[in-house]
């Protein structure tokens, strides 16, 4: 099998080898293709269109990018490269639609790369796995995807990954968002105690041009995550779809379906499969037609941090008491119960990309956020004061039943 040049929208022509084009072409891999990698982000951005299997392409790319970078400095033998753009190549295989909603937002399922499972289920038991296997290097495949190994690990998915240079870049070309950084960018990568690190010196001396394209890596990821990620019609239609697999999990969908599925016969799956529940049904309808539920209450960071972190460990890791509340509230304000939706989102939103480990001053390396730089921590302040607990209500309630749900929201929550 010949290698293969795939015209990309993002990056070009992306050149993939042999092997790289059988895994791609497995069943799991091509599953992808109907997986959008920003979820319902369409609704607000009708480009966003992309999938995990162009990022995961792309972030192949990327891993080559950043070893043929490092490789003018130090040698990085073929067979790790390899080893790295398979890895980068299939980071995302594991994904269900709507992944990180299901996961991060209403921890309805554990994590993709947390979860065993389906860790065997597509690395091992597998097309993917066979091909793996094979070739003799899937245990070594997934140590790199579940951070085992050193600077591979770090390449694939670490702060500042393929990973995330792929993803900046898409994310803010399909959704018209006009950021982007300089490809000078993979000159300052380095490999320092099997460790990827950013070097930021040069004959000890600062880099500030280095420092400052670090810093804008930072500046987009802050941007994407105000504009795209945390925007209020995606977070209203994820609390929506995580409500509907919230429901069908309880009335017998099980987990291990999700594996196959892609966006589309997700939804199918939810409309046509419970008819006992029809608030499954009419919530999918209402996405689509994009009926979403609105805000009627919102906490911002301004509650303090004691009261943020018992906020979060009620309705983020307490899905008993976030149900619970959904029901008291409903009740209080005199509407269905599946007429009330609570956003939560975790309190680890604080930039976690500034913790790459960079180079300066001659000495070893040490994580970006330690280098006092003032922008580095506005950003990482900024981005930890996006979190928001919204309390959503069905727009189909008239202004006094979503005034009576925001003061019954107050009363119960605060």
């Amino acid at each position: 099998m010949s290698r293969k040049l795939i015209r990309d929208a993002v990056h070009g022509d992306i050149e993939v080898g042999p092997l790289e084009v059988e895994l791609m072409d497995t069943p799991e891999f091509q599953r992808l293709r109907g997986i959008k990698q920003l979820g319902t982000a369409y609704l607000v951005f009708p480009s966003a269109v992309h999938t995990r299997f162009e990022h995961s392409l792309g972030t192949s790319w990327m891993a080559h990018r950043m070893v043929e970078a490092i490789r003018r400095t130090q040698p990085i033998s073929p067979d790790d490269e390899l080893l790295i753009r398979i890895a980068a190549l299939l980071h995302d295989i594991m994904h269900i639609p709507f992944g990180h909603t299901l996961e991060d937002e209403r921890r309805v399922l554990p994590r993709h790369d947390k979860d065993e499972a389906r860790v065997k289920y597509f690395l091992r038991d597998s097309s993917v796995g066979w091909i793996l296997e094979r070739e003799g290097i899937q245990d070594k495949i997934v140590d790199i995807l579940k951070g085992k190994n050193g600077f591979m690990s770090d390449i694939a998915g670490g702060a500042i990954s393929a990973d995330l240079l792929d993803y900046l870049s898409r994310d803010t070309y399909f959704c018209g968002l006009s950021q982007n950084y300089d490809a000078r960018v993979f000159e300052s990568f380095t490999v320092d105690q099997n460790r990827l690190v950013v070097n930021l010196e040069k004959n000890g001396v600062l880099r500030r041009d280095a420092l400052s394209e670090l810093v804008n890596l930072l500046r987009i990821r802050y941007t994407l995550s105000e504009r795209v990620y945390f925007h209020h019609t995606k977070i209203a239609s994820g609390a929506m779809i995580s409500k509907a697999v919230e429901l069908a999990l309880a009335e017998g969908l099980r987990p291990e379906e999700l594996r196959i599925l892609k966006d589309e016969t997700l939804f199918y799956v939810l409309r046509t499969r419970f008819e006992g529940q029809p608030i499954i049904r009419r919530l999918v309808e209402k996405i689509e037609a994009r009926q979403l539920y609105k805000s009627c209450y919102v906490l911002t960071t301004a509650i303090g941090e004691a009261r943020q972190q018992e906020i979060v460990h009620r309705f983020h890791y307490g899905s008993d008491e976030r149900n619970a509340a959904e029901r008291a509230i409903a009740r209080a304000a005199g509407v269905e119960s599946e007429h009330v939706i609570i956003y939560c989102p975790s309190i680890g939103m604080s930039l976690p990309e500034a913790e790459v480990q960079v180079r300066l001053d001659g000495g070893r390396a040490s994580p970006l956020s330690g280098s006092n730089n003032d922008e580095i921590r506005i950003l990482k302040e900024k981005h930890k004061a996006l979190w928001k607990l919204f309390v959503l209500v069905d727009r189909s309630e008239g202004t006094d039943k979503r005034e009576a749900v925001r003061r019954a929201a107050a009363a119960y929550i605060t």
